[in-house]
């Protein structure tokens, strides 16, 4: 069996290298010329950390993870108004948790592809013509490919999912008009006065989080409401000190709207949408990169014993009725989170700081990490 994978990112790349141990031969097309280097910290947990796990992944992240000793809340000034132990974190999760940047995920995915798998770089999906048991595509270099599968695995702003079932505006939802920010830049100074912490400060309708990157590296994440993409810069310079100190290094941030994707039917014919593309829980939801994954993993199962093209039909129905309803649970999860990463009004911004000034009682770890990351249950 042979599968066309569109979108060489987390989702993508943890189901070529799945399908391909199952003895798919895959072929991952992808527009970009490399890898993208740049990206944001996440938060790996639940069901994305258990598949990693089974897919002999764990290693490689953890060697990529950063280590950090506490989330410190600070203010405009940059005083520190509130502390979380990292620890307490991890006591919170049973330690099935890490810390990574976005392009390690990949990169650790990229070096565990197996033979079978063959990488498109600079490429992408022109035309699709499915007849129902094959998938014929049109790459922008001029091949044409035939497949038992077409996987669109290509982020929020699908191509796939735009040939095959229409216009991005159908299936984008922005989300409370917020914006995301993120980068990674060299500040050597700032480095050194995180001190190994992660600084956090949230104000109305604004969430910035900046941590240091090994000796001089830095990156930062940044949640704005009602700021259009060419404020974003003087939006974060404006909270204050952090915001000032953390954008200097800021080079090439990715810049986009926080939103998610709502898509009626995940399959259609031979093609089938992973990840972003048919189920983007948005950043403030704080799951993306796990539920990635995860998913991945679900729809290989599904496909893992495919031998005939009957076969792949049963296999993508079961897999988008057995993933749908996490992924609704968890789009739900993440239109709630919007409050906490930028809190809209006085009464949802000093619910936060009483949050943030309780931090280090115990049995407030997990609510209060959940409400700075994602960082949530074990499962």
């Amino acid at each position: 069996m042979h599968a066309i994978v569109s979108g060489a990112g987390v989702a993508g790349l943890a189901l070529a290298g799945r399908l391909a141990l199952d003895g798919w031969t895959v072929e991952v097309v992808e527009r970009a010329t490399a890898p993208r280097a740049s990206g944001y910290l996440i938060d790996l947990f639940g069901a994305g950390y258990d598949a990693a796990e089974r897919l002999g992944l764990l290693p490689a992240l953890r060697a990529r993870a950063e280590s950090f000793d506490e989330l410190r809340s600070v203010d405009e000034s940059g005083r520190v108004r509130g502390r979380l132990p990292i620890a307490r974190v991890e006591q919170a999760t049973a330690g099935r948790w890490l810390t990574i940047l976005r392009p390690r995920i990949v990169e650790a995915l990229a070096e565990a592809l197996p033979e079978g798998v063959r990488m498109r770089w600079g490429a992408r999906v022109e035309h699709v013509h499915d007849d129902g048991a094959r998938a014929q595509v049109l790459l922008s270099d001029g091949e044409r490919l035939d497949a038992d599968l077409l996987v669109g695995a290509d982020g929020i702003g699908s191509r796939v999912r735009q040939l095959v079932w229409g216009p991005h505006e159908r299936y984008v939802r922005p989300v409370a008009d917020l914006l995301a920010v993120a980068w990674i830049g060299d500040d050597p100074g700032l480095n050194a006065d995180l001190e190994g912490m992660v600084a956090m400060q949230v104000e109305l309708d604004r969430q910035l989080m900046v941590a240091p990157l090994g000796e001089r590296g830095v990156t930062g994440f940044a949640v704005l409401r009602g700021v259009d993409a060419s404020r974003a810069r003087r939006a974060v310079q404006e909270l204050g000190v952090l915001g000032r100190r953390a954008v200097r290094s800021a080079r090439d941030p990715y810049v986009d709207e926080v939103a998610q994707t709502i898509v009626d039917d995940w399959v259609r014919g031979r093609a089938v949408l992973l990840g972003d593309a048919c189920a983007a829980v948005s950043p403030v939801a704080g799951q993306g990169a796990s539920l990635a994954i995860a998913g991945a993993e679900r729809l290989a199962e599904e496909l893992a014993f495919a031998r005939h093209p009957s076969d792949v039909a049963a296999g993508l129905a079961a897999y988008e009725r057995d993933w749908r309803p996490v992924i609704d649970r968890e789009q739900a999860r993440g239109r709630r989170a919007q409050a906490a990463f930028a809190p809209h009004t006085r009464i949802e911004l000093e619910a936060q700081r009483a949050m943030w000034r309780a931090a280090a009682l115990p049995g407030v770890a997990q609510l209060v990490a959940r409400a700075a990351g994602g960082v949530s249950k074990a499962r």
